[in-house]
This record gives structure tokens, C-alpha cells and sequence, in this order.
């Protein structure tokens, strides 16, 4: 005689990303989810931000953004939970104006879950919509996964920038990469 088998878990369904502009009731959170990417220092090169005082300098630099048109700053929801962050900022120079300079970071725990795509689709119909006809990014070559992600989305690598970055004495390689928008 077998044994009664055990009821299996149930999975939660799968959220869907929603990606959008942080507003000012988001600032909190949007200042826990960069403490969070600041501690992992050999992949991301974002700075941690002070949770009290940090928020009247976040509030006023995302009113700088907004009036500004040239730079955009998105997050990323896996359901109610705010999970990443991609940063945009065209050129100042009219010759460089078609060209985004962008960042991204996804918190760890929310990795191979499309938070990634969502963000940077989102971030390349907002380069579109602004006139702009280049993405361009620099990565540190030992993280692995997000040179894979930015290669399945159309960039390419353009050059290495050796000892681009030192973290905790290390000397660390860039890639330069890039994606022409047609």
C-alpha cells in the first residue's frame, strides 16, 4: 500500500512588472531599493542615500527630471513591491543630444524574473519618444548576467575599459556597450 501523498504547496501566480515614473509617496521606498543596490559594490556603482534626509534631495531631483524632459528615472513593481530602478540622462551638448546614458540595478532577489527587460523596454520607449536614437551603458565584464540580458536586448559591445573601476583595491574591466535605435 503507498503511502497518502502530500499535498503539494501552492505556487503564488507569477506578478506581472509594472514599470513607471516614482512619485513622491514612492520616495521612501525608492531610497530603501538604492540602499539596497549600494552594498553590492563589485556589480552596480550606485551610493547608498541617507533614508531621512535623503528625501528632500531625492523629491528634489526627481522635480529637476520631470522639468527637465532629459533625463528619466523608472521603477520597476513586482506586484506591490518596488523591485528596480533604470536611470536615463540624454546628452546636454545638441551634438549628443540623441544619446542616453543609462543605469540599472534589480534588487538580488528579484533577478531572472524579467524585472530587467521591463525596465529596460520601458526605458528604450522613453528614449524614442524623446528623439533619441542611441542607448549606451557601462558594465563591469564580471557581471555576467547583465551582459547577457543588455546583449539579448540589441547591445552591442563597443571597446573594454581596462581597470575601469576599483572596488576594495581590485581593478575591475568595463564594457562599453551600446544599441542603435532604428
Amino acid at each position: 500500500m503507498n503511502p497518502p501523498a502530500l499535498p503539494v504547496a501552492a505556487q503564488p501566480p507569477a506578478m506581472a512588472i509594472s514599470v513607471a515614473v516614482p512619485t513622491v509617496s514612492d520616495i521612501p521606498e525608492l531610497i530603501a531599493l538604492v540602499n539596497v543596490l549600494a552594498t553590492e559594490r563589485n556589480f552596480l556603482f550606485i551610493l547608498p542615500i541617507e533614508p531621512k534626509t535623503g528625501v528632500a534631495v531625492v523629491t528634489a531631483h526627481l522635480s529637476s527630471i520631470a522639468a527637465s524632459g532629459n533625463e528619466t528615472v523608472l521603477v520597476a513593481r513586482n506586484g506591490r513591491e518596488m523591485v528596480g530602478v533604470v536611470t536615463g540622462i540624454r546628452g546636454a551638448h545638441p551634438a549628443r543630444r540623441g544619446t542616453v546614458d543609462l543605469g540599472i540595478g534589480v534588487r538580488p532577489d528579484q533577478r531572472g524574473r524579467g524585472v530587467g527587460l521591463s525596465l529596460m523596454s520601458a526605458l528604450e520607449r522613453w528614449a524614442r519618444s524623446v528623439g533619441c536614437h542611441r542607448l549606451q551603458l557601462r558594465v563591469v565584464t564580471s557581471n555576467q548576467p547583465a551582459v547577457a540580458l543588455y546583449r539579448r536586448l540589441g547591445f552591442e559591445v563597443e571597446g573594454v575599459a581596462r581597470a575601469g573601476a576599483i572596488v576594495d583595491g581590485s581593478r575591475y574591466d568595463d564594457l562599453q556597450m551600446a544599441k542603435i535605435l532604428d
